[in-house]
């Protein structure tokens, strides 16, 4: 499945001139502002500068955004709706956008830039879709998940952002946000697609991305130690 796919540290996967990246989340302080949790508005300047070492990177030409741009559900909060301006702007490449189920109230900030959002953006003989909704496609990149593995080993807690394959036909993002610690596989999936799947291996990510085996491999090794 990935033979044209490149896995990369930064958390995004590219394809040929195309990167793709899921789960921004970008409001997320405004969102914890609202329920009585203050902390600092720092996600979208950590969120630009990783996504321009990317684009500079890797030369890419166009970024595609897997879905949940914006955090809140329900409407479009004031610093959310100047995060997601000041990103689209501060951007200087194509941006294309899948719809995630955090995406409401959005259609019309993107349609101020050109920006189409849209079920799925087909890359070579891939399907990027967000990964909330079961989908037919053959290949399939998604995100939604939020995978990470966390693990207590002799009395160390170890927690990885990571990649998932799955029935070597859906590879799964890591959340792009920072302040999104991730979901731990080995306690189960959200993403109703990653619940029927067979066999999922895991690429983690530290300074470099490292496969890692199976999730049941890893069940196993984690409950012998």
């Amino acid at each position: 499945m990935m033979k044209d796919v490149k896995l990369t540290p930064e958390k995004a996967v590219v394809i040929g001139r195309k990167a793709i990246i899921s789960d921004l989340h970008i409001g997320l302080e405004n969102y914890l502002q609202e329920r009585g949790v203050s902390i600092p508005r720092i996600q979208i300047d950590e969120i630009v500068r990783r996504t321009k070492k990317i684009i500079e990177k890797y030369k890419i030409k166009e970024l595609i955004i897997a879905g949940d741009l914006k955090h809140e559900f329900g409407r479009t909060l004031p610093y959310e709706l100047k995060d997601i301006k000041y990103f689209i702007e501060s951007i200087d490449t194509k941006i294309s956008v899948v719809r995630g189920n955090h995406d409401n109230y959005i259609a019309h900030i993107l349609a101020d830039y050109g920006i189409e959002l849209r079920d799925y953006v087909k890359v070579k003989g891939y399907y990027v879709v967000h990964g909330h909704k079961e989908v037919d496609f053959d290949r399939v990149i998604m995100g939604h998940e939020h995978p990470s593995v966390k693990m207590r080993i002799r009395g160390g807690l170890y927690s990885y952002p990571c990649y998932l394959k799955a029935d070597n036909r859906i590879l799964v993002l890591p959340a792009f946000s920072p302040l999104v610690s991730g979901n731990n596989i080995l306690q189960g999936f959200i993403s109703p697609m990653l619940k029927k799947a067979r066999k999922i291996e895991i690429f983690g990510i530290c300074d470099e991305v490292v496969y890692l085996g199976t999730v049941d491999d890893l069940k196993k090794l984690v409950a012998y130690y």
